[in-house]
């Protein structure tokens, strides 16, 4: 099935967001420290348990997506523009000199790669080819 490569990627990023999401609302430090962040304020892990808040949340509509992505191409749509977002702003914070390299790369990466497959599977409708010449049907004068 030609959709297939689509409702994988969809199942994969639902999985995905739904333990990263709760990664970040149990363990907002081990976050932080696998990402190469120290010493932050804990008023940051809010922050951090939020944005798990809103992961958690997000992943039921890719899982929806997953089994009938025509339908809810939307979710297809919000994948494009969340990873072209999160790709973009740690291409600027990475320039700012906010983070390096070592703490914003791998999401950096991640965010192109979602972003470029859900560009390649994004769903098309088929083509409904016009026949140029009328098709032979029944003649009316014959009868």
């Amino acid at each position: 099935m030609k959709l297939s490569p689509l409702r994988i990627l969809l199942a994969m990023d639902a999985a995905l967001l739904f333990l990263l999401g709760l990664l970040l609302i149990l363990s907002p430090k081990q976050v932080e420290l696998a990402f190469h962040f120290k010493n932050l304020p804990d008023g940051v892990n809010y922050i951090i348990g939020l944005w798990g808040c809103i992961l958690l949340t997000m992943a039921p509509g890719y899982a929806v997506a997953a089994m009938d992505p025509i339908r809810h191409v939307v979710w297809v749509q919000i994948g494009i523009a969340r990873g072209a977002f999160e790709c973009l702003l740690g291409a600027v914070y990475l320039c700012r000199g906010t983070v390096t390299w070592q703490q914003a790369g791998f999401g950096i990466v991640v965010a192109a790669i979602i972003t470029a497959a859900y560009l390649i599977f994004y769903p098309r409708r088929p083509r409904v080819v016009q026949d140029a010449a009328p098709s032979p049907g029944p003649n009316p004068s014959s009868g």
